[in-house]
């Protein structure tokens, strides 16, 4: 069972239409602590965990990493591109090793995380 941090609690992660799914694995909380802690400000859960139903409603790719629990779409008023240049720094820092996947969404003012599989390419940026 997933643990609250010293800056997020367990159920910020938790489906937003309200059906009470989550199953955030732990490495997420704690990866957005990380990267809450690199920027020295607050930084909100925008979407963790979804159930299947909602991840549809929202344009989710069939099974998203946000419905097994292992992702997160993050964001702060420092903006998305501080927080993607973070995730970066922890990651080349060896701070981020539970990290298998982060996009910068320039569009959109946020950046997702995730553990779940490794890529070609540990980044990427979507204008």
């Amino acid at each position: 069972m997933a643990q609250d941090t010293k800056n997020f609690k367990v159920s910020e992660f938790a489906c937003k239409c309200g059906c009470g799914t989550n199953i955030i694995d732990q490495r997420i909380i704690n990866m957005a602590q990380k990267i809450r802690d690199e920027v020295g400000e607050p930084v909100r859960v925008n979407s963790g965990c979804r159930c299947a139903k909602h991840n549809a409603r929202v344009g989710g790719v069939k099974g998203s990493f946000h419905t097994k629990g292992l992702a997160a779409d993050l964001s702060s008023s420092v903006g998305a591109a501080k927080l993607f240049e973070a995730v970066q720094k922890l990651w080349k820092d060896g701070k981020l090793e539970e990290l298998k996947y982060c996009i910068y969404y320039a569009h959109k003012n946020f950046i997702h995380i995730d553990c779940g599989k490794e890529r070609k390419n540990v980044f990427e940026v979507r204008a």
